[in-house]
């Protein structure tokens, strides 16, 4: 993009006469010759570079002979502040001394009286077409410089070459990547930088389509000064002149050999995700294995056990010593446990495998028809519940049913020894996230083994004192994981337990 046209920029003129007859004629036909130029006039030395020290104009034109101040005097001073300024002299003295003093100051045009106008305006046509020049040239060297400070401090290389493919130029940070100074790579080609990884037939079609004046993009392999091999992403234009030819090839290179190694690195990544997968697909079916394994092959022994242990209870109850009936009924009682737990290992597999059906759920609903059921297991308690209203959420009903019983059975479990046992069901929020609990004023528990609390077969209370197979809150938090949430506990030894879970959303 070329630097813009600036000149059409106002320029600014001083004429300096002492005559006040020609100092209005000039002042009125200056303008109307140049309708672009801003012209201030005086009519004394003193006051004129007043005026130039005031508004620094491009052109100056003045009479030799004026009270207080004369022109050469004044002309002395401007070309003492800018040496530059054009300075055009009227004058009716054309004796040699006012002559030698015009050219030693370095006047540009020196106009005899009386004014030959047109003399004049072609010395001001001069010097405003040398001022545009000028700040044409200006203009041009700082889109140049400003060109070359971009190459000189981008964050990609940049190689110049000439028709054949020399390199004419390389930018600070070739050499930086690279590890070649300019030196020792200019007046040599491109393929120095080759690694050998890529095959001839690639840098052939590279070269036909460049040479048809054709932008080429791709990536290279390439090589090092100290042998060490990168991954570049490359992009070469061919450079044409006014006439439409080439004369030079530019390529934009950027270092990508941090994002190859990042690429290579997540399809090995893949690569273990789906051999993982694999894995998790055969522990799957192994898993539905060992469950139908469970229901069948090891129930049946186990309800054989249970019936024969009937059996001698009612039939030879009489004829076994008490001792021999305590270790039957021991044998019962065991094979019954044994079977809870079975069902519980079972429904456990079956809810965290099943497919989900996430819909809108009233969980308030869902946490009073719990605490129904346990009440009327227990109807001799006196229990509390607190349950907030219109507790909405989104997820699988059947599942997040099991989330409550696990955690309001629990509450029920671990209140026990209360006599005026609460059960709170709520919703709050923390940091703009939906949190749920579930909180009781029961047994509690040490916040120390609080990393224990979801672990399968965990317990933190004594089996003696409270029934269960340390499974609910595992159960829990696989049913919140899928969910997409998450589940914690918070407790105090005495003085209960509340316990928060989240639903994050629908399962992938």
């Amino acid at each position: 993009m070329p630097p813009c046209n600036q000149n059409n920029a106002e320029i600014v003129m001083l004429f300096v006469e002492d005559d006040p007859v020609a100092r209005e004629i000039l002042g009125t036909m200056i303008p109307r010759k140049f309708p672009a130029v801003k012209l201030h006039v005086a009519e004394n030395g003193k006051i004129g570079l007043k005026l130039f020290k005031a508004h620094q104009p491009d052109i100056v034109i003045t009479d030799i002979n004026m009270p207080v101040m004369d022109g050469i005097r004044m002309a002395t001073e401007i070309k003492a502040l800018n040496p530059d300024v054009p300075i055009v002299v009227i004058s009716a003295h054309s004796d040699t001394d006012y002559l030698l003093s015009a050219i030693n100051l370095g006047i540009n045009q020196y106009v005899l009286k009386p004014v030959d106008q047109q003399k004049l305006f072609a010395a001001i046509d001069k010097c405003v077409a040398n001022i545009k020049l000028e700040r044409q040239v200006r203009l041009q060297h700082a889109y140049i410089s400003k060109l070359s400070l971009a190459v000189e401090q981008s964050p990609t290389m940049v190689v110049i070459t000439d028709p054949q493919g020399t390199i004419e130029y390389v930018n600070p940070k070739f050499s930086e990547i690279t590890g070649y100074a300019p030196a020792e790579v200019i007046g040599q080609n491109p393929r120095l930088l080759k690694s050998g990884r890529i095959p001839a037939e690639e840098y052939q079609k590279l070269w036909e389509t460049i040479t048809s004046g054709r932008e080429w993009r791709g990536e290279f392999i390439n090589r090092k000064k100290n042998g060490e091999l990168y991954y570049e992403s490359s992009s070469i234009s061919p450079v044409k002149n006014l006439y439409g030819t080439i004369t030079n090839f530019v390529a934009i290179k950027e270092d990508i050999t941090a994002r190859k190694e990042a690429e290579t690195e997540i399809e090995v990544l893949n690569t273990h995700l789906a051999s993982r997968a694999a894995e998790l697909e055969l522990a799957n079916r192994e898993l539905e294995s060992f469950s139908y394994m469970v229901s069948h092959d090891l129930r049946r022994p186990l309800t054989n056990i249970n019936g024969f242990c009937q059996v001698i209870l009612q039939l030879c109850a009489d004829r076994l010593d008490k001792q021999c009936l305590g270790f039957v009924q021991e044998i019962y009682d065991g094979t019954l446990q044994m079977n809870k737990l079975i069902d519980t290992l079972l429904n456990f597999a079956l809810l965290t495998r099943r497919d989900m059906q996430c819909e809108s759920i009233d969980l308030s609903i869902i946490a009073k028809g719990i605490a129904v059921d346990l009440g009327s297991a227990e109807p001799q308690r006196q229990v509390t519940f607190r349950i907030k209203d219109e507790i909405k959420a989104h997820g699988d009903a059947a599942l997040i049913r099991v989330v409550l019983e696990n955690l309001l059975g629990n509450a029920w479990k671990y209140t026990g020894s209360r006599d005026a046992a609460v059960i709170e069901f709520g919703i709050t929020d923390q940091g703009g996230e939906t949190v749920y609990y579930v909180r009781d004023n029961g047994v509690g528990f040490d916040m120390k083994e609080e990393g224990k609390l979801f672990e399968t077969f965990q317990r933190l209370h004594h089996l003696e004192k409270f029934e269960g197979h340390g499974i609910g809150l595992a159960t829990v938090r696989r049913i919140i994981n899928r969910h997409g949430g998450h589940v914690w506990g918070e407790g105090e030894t005495g003085k209960g337990a509340t316990f928060f879970f989240t639903l994050g959303g629908r399962e992938k």
